[in-house]
């Protein structure tokens, strides 16, 4: 886990405590359902109950965790938050106050829990945030409209090994490269922003246009690979009752066909879109080009590799009229890749993978 990323997400964490204020909420919300309990007579208790409640759901749905990536809502997970926020904290309170069975005892119960839980939880964001100040670790921050990808890449497939994750360091940057010089016209340098090491996990700084064409890409893959996983689950099953390869042969090259089938859609997209040169030959080229990236993208999915993409938000404009034509553009395409994040949630592919798409001469030497 990264320190200036974790600081970042610590940071964020602690706005939901100070700003929106939800452990105070929470508190209220317990001391009106206390008073339900002692006094259970008393209509009044019952109604501040329900206004308490109806301010915290409405914090909780509006919360800035609500749109965390994956890899940050990864982070939170190993930190001891994961229902503590946002829309996954909603859904728990709202299971203890809709469950038919429930007393307000009981959902007191599990309120204090939930409190408990929070308050802990907070006073160790706050010594961490205060140890990582006075140690002058800095937040890993992306400016308003900046984009980064978060490419994971499984410590098992490479086996640890510097040269496994060189290769795959650089098929990310054919990937990137080759996205690139469909929808900008040129190859690009591009900088790491992070490294960390649990997985390793690499977080690139990559342009609004290219994030937004990696992001409908990808959506579209781990769409139709949530299809596949089906059939995947399937295939290993027969394997793990004794039926040959041979016989699951047909299960696999049907995965394949529409994994296939939905990339060739992607590139077709794609290309009517950023490429308007005449030049038959070079958009052959690149759209070969970029077809075999989405292979290698697809391929890695199916072996554990995740991928998502974070950007930061602008400043609302005050008067749209007064956007011009490109602002209008730059602001489309950060909302468009925003509302794709839960999309490109971590998908668990256990079991031996089902894709091999060709991946062109890299694949063949191997």
């Amino acid at each position: 886990m990264n320190a200036e990323r974790l600081h970042r997400i610590l940071l964020e964490l602690r706005k939901e405590y100070e700003i929106r204020l939800v452990l105070a909420k929470l508190n209220d919300v317990r001391t009106h359902l206390q008073n339900q309990v002692n006094q259970p007579q008393q209509p009044a208790h019952q109604q501040n109950l329900v206004a308490e409640l109806n301010n915290l759901k409405e914090i909780l749905r509006n919360s800035e965790t609500n749109s965390f990536s994956p890899g940050w809502n990864q982070v939170v997970d190993e930190i001891g938050g994961a229902n503590l926020f946002g829309n996954n904290l909603l859904k728990r309170i709202e299971y203890i106050f809709e469950s038919n069975q429930i007393t307000p005892a009981a959902a007191l119960q599990a309120i204090n829990m939930i409190v408990d839980l929070s308050q802990s939880l907070k006073e160790a964001i706050d010594k961490v945030v205060d140890g990582f100040n006075k140690l002058k670790i800095g937040s890993d921050n992306l400016e308003q409209g900046q984009c980064e990808l978060g490419y994971s890449i499984p410590r098992v497939f490479v086996e640890n090994k510097l040269s496994s994750l060189n290769k795959e360091i650089a098929e990310l940057n054919f990937i990137l490269n080759n996205i690139s010089e469909v929808v900008t016209g040129e190859k690009q340098e591009f900088e790491v922003k992070t490294i960390s090491s649990s997985d390793f996990l690499l977080y690139v700084a990559v342009g609004l246009t290219v994030a937004d064409v990696l992001s409908r890409a990808v959506e579209r893959i781990i769409n139709n690979y949530k299809t596949i996983l089906e059939i995947k689950l399937l295939r290993n099953q027969l394997k793990e009752k004794g039926v040959p390869e041979k016989e699951t042969k047909g299960i696999e090259e049907h995965a394949n066909n529409s994994m296939k089938e939905e990339i060739k859609n992607i590139v077709s997209d794609i290309m009517k879109e950023y490429y308007k040169s005449k030049d038959t030959g070079r958009k052959n080229e690149l759209s070969n080009g970029i077809t075999i990236a989405f292979n290698k993208l697809a391929n890695r999915i199916d072996n554990g590799f995740n991928v998502e993409i974070r950007v930061e938000p602008l400043p609302e404009p005050t008067n749209t009229e007064d956007l011009t034509e490109a602002d209008k553009v730059k602001y489309q395409m950060i909302n468009s890749i925003t509302s794709r994040t839960k999309a490109m949630e971590f998908i668990n592919t256990t079991g031996d993978k089902i894709l091999k798409l060709e991946e062109g001469e890299s694949q063949k030497k191997e």
